[in-house]
Order: structure tokens, then sequence, then C-alpha cells
């Protein structure tokens, strides 16, 4: 059995919790145990569990919880409810718990994501020499999306009298340990959501996130930075990063990664060889113009022309996020053009301080994996041609591609 409550206990849900209402009754499970469950048919119940989202004694979360507690008996369910919720190990101790990261891969609260981008040293060194170069002392900051509290950190050894962290995964709990064990526990406020529905204390003179994706704007960065501005900012509030910009590069895709995602005739035949079975109702089955994800660095010497701006974005103005763009190229090589690379370059705040992700320049240990377009026919380019490229993303008026033509 889990140690009594003391008064001073605070204590906080856990991340690895299923929740499933049935039949009047709520019930509580850890994900992928066969253990331990709680079962409620108490009303309070899901109210409990979001008091508890932050860490709160059981006190606290009962003054929390007060509008909702009628009588007596109500009151005395509530703190049975939250003593047994401790005993079965859904509350744990917010201060002595050592948090965990899921086991599942690619969500934002894995290990395995986390681990690709503190091994990305040159984006985290470019970042972190932003958030040094913009952050001033006494500065308040807000941190969107903090991951493991890395640019939190750095704004609180820069100076800043108050850091807002704001995570909406299970590894906020392992951020909020990090600053307790690097000494700025009491500077820096783990805010648990996402930043379109959390309301801070106070606005923020800097605001600091690495919330680029492998398509560029899929983690939707100009919509979180612009409501941030709107609501969380003040007026002249400085942006780490401040301007992002997204490129169109042409490439030659060699024919070993192409082959890998699509239906060859050549490989048709090797499995029809291999397995006995007509597999030509696959052989058209490829859209023409189809796109993937991969490291850009497997591009790297396979560029065929100059880059195409398709879209520069101040994050201190922007608001709109639709894209379409008719630009041009030069080539710049003699070769069979089959492919464009998306591809970005930031800007960190401060004069100097960029990072690109174009692929003869990214390190070895880049994280991201960017979107390559194939065009529908490959055909030759050659030095000092112009060649005409249209890039569209989230643009209601038309669909998501890439066109090139001469």
């Amino acid at each position: 059995m889990r140690d009594e409550l003391s008064g001073k206990t605070r204590l906080r849900l856990i991340d690895e919790l299923q929740i499933c209402v049935r039949s009047g009754k709520t019930i509580l499970k850890m994900l992928g145990s066969d253990g331990d469950q709680f079962i409620s048919t108490g009303s309070l119940s899901l109210a409990i569990l979001d008091a508890f989202r932050k860490p709160r004694t059981m006190v606290e979360a009962l003054e929390v919880l007060k509008p909702r507690i009628a009588g007596r008996q109500a009151w005395v369910d509530a703190t049975a409810d939250i003593m047994e919720l401790h005993r079965v190990g859904f509350l744990v101790d917010a201060d002595e718990a050592a948090p965990k990261v899921r086991n599942r891969p690619g969500g934002f609260d894995s290990a395995e994501v986390h681990v690709a981008m503190l091994d990305d040293r040159r984006r985290t060194d470019s970042f972190l020499a932003g958030v040094r170069a913009v952050v001033r002392p006494g500065d308040v900051v807000v941190d969107l999306g903090t991951g493991t509290g890395l640019l939190a950190v750095a704004a609180a050894q820069a100076g800043a009298s108050r850091v807002y962290a704001i995570e909406r995964t299970g590894i906020g709990a392992v951020a909020e340990a990090s600053f307790r064990a690097n000494g700025y526990g009491d500077r820096i406020r783990l805010i648990t959501g996402t930043s379109l529905d959390v309301k801070l204390p106070e606005r923020a003179d800097v605001l600091v996130g690495e919330l680029i994706g492998n398509d560029p704007l899929d983690e939707h960065i100009i919509q979180y930075i612009a409501d941030a501005r709107r609501r969380l900012l003040k007026p002249a509030a400085r942006l780490v990063p401040s301007r992002l910009q997204v490129l169109a590069l042409p490439v030659a895709v060699p024919e070993a990664l192409i082959r890998r995602r699509t239906f060859t005739p050549d490989a048709l035949e090797t499995w029809r060889s291999w397995y006995g079975i007509d597999f030509g109702a696959l052989r058209n089955t490829t859209p023409s113009s189809f796109s993937f994800i991969i490291n850009p660095r497997k591009l790297a010497g396979r560029v065929l022309g100059t880059p195409v701006l398709v879209c520069d974005f101040q994050l201190a103005t922007i608001d709109d996020f639709a894209v379409h763009v008719d630009g041009a190229f030069d080539a710049t090589a003699s070769a069979w053009l089959n492919g464009v690379l998306i591809y970005f370059v930031v800007e960190l705040g401060a004069a100097g301080i960029q990072l690109s992700t174009h692929p003869d320049q990214v390190g070895r240990d880049n994280h991201w994996q960017h979107r390559v377009w194939m065009l529908p026919e490959p055909f030759m380019v050659e030095p000092g041609e112009r060649y005409r490229l249209s890039y569209s993303h989230q643009n209601p008026e038309r669909p998501d591609g890439v066109q090139v033509w001469r």
C-alpha cells in the first residue's frame, strides 16, 4: 500500500491513463497494464481527474472542486475517491515520483522523438543561441511546446524572471522535473494544455518555441504564434524564431528511393518470379504525382537548380498560412529532373543566427524528414536554362503539390 497522504503532498495525474465511462461508471486503468483499476459510480470522478492535471495538494484540489460538492456526504465521497486514486497509483507524488516518457513511438511525448531532436546538435545549438541572444534579464517568456524544457531552461539561464512553459503531452512532467533539477523550479511554471486554450496571468516579453514540422508548416506554427501574439504577448514582444522561409528545390531523386515507394514494373516481375503470383493489378495504383518524406541529407549533391522561395513569413506579423506561388529556377546541372524538395530557412530572433535544412547544409544528425514531390514525368534540364515551378500548401483553392514545366 502506498504511503498515507500528508497535507503538504502535491499529487498529479499519471500520464498513462485509460478512461472509460460505461453505464454510469467511470473506469480507470493504466495503459498496457492488467493491474489495478479504479471504478467509481460518483459524479465527481472526471472533475477530480481534471483537478489533478496540474500538481495540487488534496486540500487545494478540494477547494477547486468546492462548487461541485453539495453536502457533507459528497465531501466525504470526494475525499475518499482522491485517497483511493492515490492508493492504486493513478495520482502520484508530483515532487518525488520520477516522471516517464511514453514507449509509444512517434508521438511528441515519446523518447524517440526527443532523442532525435536533442541529438541534432546544429538544430539545438542554433535555437539555444537565438534564445540567449534575445532574452534579457527580467523578461517574461512564454515557451510554446516546451517538450523536455530545453528552451525554457535556456530562457531562465539568460535572465528571464518568469517562464511559462506550455506543453500538452506527458513529456511536460519530465520538463517540470528538469526545471527543478536545474534550479529554476521557482521561475519556470509548467502550463498543461495547448497554447490555443490556456490563459496566462500576464503577457510575455518574449516567445520561444520550435514548432517547425517535417512539412515546415504542418505543426501549425503560423496559427499558434498568431494566437499567442493576440492573447499571450505584449505588443512589442520578441520572437524566437522570428522569420520562416519555405523553399522548393529541384532535385534528382535516386531510383533506389523511388523504388521503395512505388510499384515499379521491375519489382512486380521480381515478386512474380519469387511468389508465383501475378501482381499486375498494382501497376497503375501509384498516382502520377506523389510525395514522401526523407532526410534531406540523402539528396546532398543531387540539387539541379536554384531554390524557389515559396513563402517568407515574418512571424511577428503573419496570420495567413495558405500558400500558393508561381516561380522560376535556373538549372545548374545537366540531369534528369524528377522531384522537388521542400525545405526551410529559419531566423532565430537575432542577426546572423539562422538554420537551414538545404540538403547540402544539414548535418549528419539532422532529425527533420522533409517532403519530396515527385513529378509525373521526369525531364532533362540543362545548365543556365530557366524553368517554371508552382507550389501550393493548405490553400483551399488548389490541391497541395508541385508542378514544373519549361
